[in-house]
């Protein structure tokens, strides 16, 4: 199937999108009904409330209405503060996930009954795993996530993170009163929140990550050659200046994958006069990295290119030659 199939928005929001709603919210029911509800814990959020107050009466109220009871007042402020196609995603998940739910404790869904700490850890990743997918999608689990776009969409520069993490601390230092069970609901907590942090970045960004390297080097030629052909990794040169010496060298900036760093440590062993530092980075797409054939596609058609002027350029000089030489003979007759 050709991918650009999938780069059609209406294929896009009438397929990929319910698909995405349907696992994520299929996921999110899957860990509150068999990893968060048999050990009594609270992950933050409005799952962590919804379970709370499902344990404070008695399971008289379904998990799955009070987590959409929760989200209700929250949908209605994304529709008005965020935006239709966020809410509609969103709402869509959240209800998902609400049904599923309550379907599989009057179906009495089979529960994890193993180490507590792998409990946390399991609904840790799926939970992280189901909120990176709707946030590919432009959407979100519900909770706090709306608190966090409406925050951010008024504030830009502020920093919501924060924010979010006060939230879901308080409701974690809550439910050590309403368990009564010590700090294991907290620490439970705080392994899911952490392996669900953990999980989403890796899926959101960790795919897309590298390192980068740039290097401070009087002769750039030979080692950017070795970059280019032994790693496939595009380099870029920059003239500087050491404001230390005054002298001119070239910065070479090359982005590579982690599992390349050796090769590049090896290379950059050969070339001791070299000065290099390493930096992560985040997320790279483009030219020279992630379709590397393409480079050498331009390369070699630059390549022609200037074989082509060269060429050009030696015939018009032989051109000139010629009628020079036809001049003085010309003047000797």
């Amino acid at each position: 199937m050709s991918t650009s199939i999938f780069r059609n928005k209406k294929f896009f929001n009438f397929c990929i999108v319910p698909i995405v709603i349907i696992i994520s919210g299929f996921i999110r029911s899957i860990t509150v009904q068999v990893f968060i509800q048999p050990f009594n814990f609270a992950p933050g959020g409005a799952t962590g409330l919804a379970t709370m107050i499902h344990y404070a009466i008695n399971g008289k109220i379904e998990t799955g209405y009070l987590y959409l009871m929760i989200n209700a007042p929250l949908i209605v402020i994304a529709i008005i503060f965020i935006g239709k196609g966020f809410t509609i995603k969103t709402g869509g998940s959240i209800a998902l996930s609400s049904l599923s739910m309550v379907l599989m404790e009057n179906l009495n869904f089979p529960q994890y009954d193993g180490e507590p700490v792998l409990a946390a850890a399991a609904s840790g990743v799926l939970g992280g795993i189901g909120l990176a997918m709707m946030l590919k999608i432009g959407g979100s689990t519900g909770g706090s996530d709306i608190v966090a776009v409406c925050i951010q969409k008024k504030f830009s520069a502020t920093n919501v993170s924060w924010f979010i993490y006060a939230i879901d601390a308080t409701i974690v230092f809550i439910s050590t009163f309403v368990f009564n069970n010590g700090l294991n609901p907290v620490l439970l907590s705080l392994v899911e929140m952490f392996c669900l942090a953990m999980m989403g970045d890796v899926i959101t960004s960790g795919f897309k990550t590298a390192l980068k390297y740039e290097i401070v080097t009087k002769d750039p030629d030979p080692l950017s050659q070795e970059l280019l052909t032994k790693l496939h990794r595009g380099v870029t040169c920059t003239k500087v200046v050491g404001m230390y010496s005054h002298d001119e060298k070239y910065l070479l900036t090359c982005i590579i994958r982690k599992h390349q760093l050796a090769d590049f440590n090896k290379i950059l062993q050969k070339y001791p006069d070299t000065f290099a530092y390493l930096s992560n980075t985040r997320e790279v797409v483009g030219l020279g990295f992630s379709r590397y054939e393409a480079l050498k596609t331009i390369s070699a058609e630059a390549t022609v290119k200037e074989a082509a002027a060269t060429t050009e350029a030696a015939t018009a000089e032989g051109a000139e030659a010629n009628a020079a030489q036809g001049g003085d003979e010309n003047e000797a007759v």
